[in-house]
C-alpha cells in the first residue's frame, strides 16, 4: 500500500517555492534520496580561489576577538565556503571550515545547523546531536528555514526526538509555514505510540522496531528486505546509495494514528512502516515487507508518474504475488471496473475491506496481462522511460503500441470481465 500524499505526506522535501539561497541550499541534498552530492553554490567562489579566499580569512582571523564584529565577518566568509563544500559533499573540508566559523561567532544558528546536517551526512549522529542541542541552548537567532530542513533530515533518518527539537527551533526561531508545524505535530503523535524502538543496520536498509518486536524479528527483517531488494533490481532497478528506513510496529497504534484501513499492514510514505502481529509468520512479513519496498523503489525511480493501479499491481507482482484469470473473476465479481482511470481513482479513496480485494486483484491481474503480451523487460523499459521523465501513456504505448485504454480493453477479454 502506498500511502496518499493529501493524507500520510510524501517523503521530507524542501517546502514548494524556495529559491537555491547559500543559507538553504547546503541541506539540500541530505533529502534527495539518490544524491551523494548537490549542485555547488550559486554564488560560492569557484574551487580554484577558494584557498587564496581561507588564507586571507585565516590571517584576518589571527586578530579578531571571538564574537567580535570583525570575528563574525570572517565567520561569514568561513560559513559560505564551508557551506559551499557541504553541498558538494565534502564533509571533512566543510566540518574543518565551519568549526573554524563557530569558534569565531558561536551565536550562528545557521553555522550550528550547517554542522549537524554536516556531521549527519557524514554518518556523525553524536556529534550532529551535539550540535543541535548547542542551538538549542545557546542560539537567539537564525533562518528558520534551515531547521525545516534540518527537522526534516532528521525524520527522513527516523531520529525522531531530533526531527522534533530541530522543528521546534524553526519554531522558536519565527518559522510559520503551515507545513512544517504540521510535520512537527505528526511526529509528537509518533513519538508517543513509539518510544524506546531500536534499529539495526544492514547494507541498504535501516530498520527500526517497536519494543515489543522481537530482536529476532528485526534481524529476519532486514535480511527479508535484502533479499527483496536483489531480486526485484532487475526489474525496478538497484537500490539508492542511501539507506531505506523500515519501521515495524507492535500492533496498530501507529496505523490508527494515521488512520491507516485495518485491512493494510503496510505501507509507504518514505518509510516502510510495516505492524507486525506476535503470531506472524516470517513468510507473510517478508511478503508483506517486499510489497512496500516495490513501492519505495517505484516512487523513488519514477515519482509520481505511475498511476496507481500500476503502482499497487506491480508491488503485488514484485512480491511473488500471483492471480488466475479464476482468481480475477472471482474478487472483481460484481465490482469489476470499467476503465484504467476507475481503477487508479479506486486506490486514491478509502477502501473497504472487499473493495479492497477487488481492486487490488485486478491490478494485479492488469499488470500480470501486460507482462504476458511483452514480458517483464516492457515493464521495465516503462519504469526506466517514467524515471527519465516521460508520461506513462508515452512508455506504453513506445513499450507495448497500446494506448492506456487499449491495455485495458485487452486485459477486459482476457480476463472475461
Amino acid at each position: 500500500m502506498i500511502a496518499s500524499e493529501f493524507l500520510l505526506g510524501a517523503r521530507p522535501s524542501v517546502p514548494a517555492g524556495w529559491a537555491p539561497t547559500r543559507r538553504s541550499l547546503a541541506a539540500v541534498f541530505l533529502l534527495a534520496a539518490a544524491a551523494s552530492a548537490a549542485a555547488p553554490l550559486p554564488d560560492a567562489p569557484p574551487p580554484a580561489e577558494r584557498d587564496r579566499i581561507v588564507a586571507g580569512l585565516h590571517a584576518r582571523a589571527a586578530f579578531a576577538l571571538p564574537g567580535s564584529g570583525e570575528a563574525r565577518r570572517v565567520a561569514e566568509g568561513l560559513e559560505r565556503l564551508g557551506a559551499a563544500y557541504l553541498a558538494e559533499g565534502d564533509t571533512g573540508r566543510a566540518s574543518e571550515l565551519l568549526s573554524e566559523a563557530y569558534a569565531l561567532d558561536e551565536g550562528s544558528g545557521l553555522i550550528l545547523a550547517e554542522l549537524t546536517l554536516c556531521h549527519l551526512r557524514a554518518g556523525d549522529a553524536e556529534a550532529a546531536r551535539f550540535y543541535l542541542r548547542l542551538a538549542e541552548q545557546n542560539v537567539s537567532h537564525a533562518p528558520p528555514e534551515i531547521y525545516a530542513v534540518l527537522g526534516d533530515a532528521y525524520a527522513s533518518l527516523h531520529r525522531l526526538p531530533d526531527a522534533v527539537t530541530a522543528w521546534d527551533e524553526f519554531l522558536r526561531f519565527g518559522g510559520t509555514d503551515p507545513a512544517v508545524l504540521e510535520r512537527l505535530s505528526r511526529a509528537r503523535d509518533e513519538l508517543a505510540v513509539s518510544r524506546g524502538q531500536r534499529s539495526l543496520e544492514f547494507d541498504h536498509f535501516t530498520v527500526f522496531g517497536d519494543p515489543g518486536v522481537p530482536s529476532e524479528v528485526l534481524r529476519e527483517a532486514g535480511e527479508s528486505l535484502e533479499a527483496a531488494s536483489a531480486a526485484q533490481a532487475p526489474l525496478l532497478g538497484p537500490p539508492p546509495p542511501a539507506r531505506q528506513v523500515a519501521v515495524l510496529y507492535a500492533g496498530r497504534a501507529y496505523f490508527s494514528l494515521a488512520s491507516v484501513p485495518d485491512w493494510s499492514s503496510g505501507l509507504y510514505d518514505g518509510k516502510i512502516r510495516v505492524g507486525v502481529e506476535p503470531d506472524e509468520m516470517p513468510e507473510a512479513l517478508a511478503a508483506v515487507l517486499a510489497h512496500e519496498l516495490a513501492h519505495a523503489r517505484i516512487r523513488q525511480a519514477c515519482g509520481g508518474r505511475a498511476p496507481l493501479w500500476f503502482h499497487e499491481g506491480l508491488a503485488q507482482w514484485s512480491e511473488g504475488r500471483r492471480a488466475t484469470v479464476r482468481d480475477t473473476r472471482e474478487a472483481a465479481r460484481g465490482d469489476a471496473v470499467v476503465s484504467a482511470g476507475a481503477l487508479d481513482r479506486s486506490f486514491s479513496r478509502r477502501l473497504t475491506r472487499s473493495e479492497a480485494r477487488s481492486s487490488y486483484a485486478q491490478a494485479l491481474s492488469l499488470v500480470e496481462h501486460l507482462v504476458a503480451l511483452r514480458g517483464e523487460g516492457a515493464v521495465a523499459c516503462i519504469l526506466r522511460r517514467l524515471a527519465a521523465g516521460g508520461s506513462f501513456e508515452d512508455a506504453l504505448a513506445a513499450e507495448t503500441g497500446l494506448t492506456e485504454g487499449e491495455l485495458f480493453a485487452s486485459w477486459k477479454r482476457w480476463a472475461g470481465l
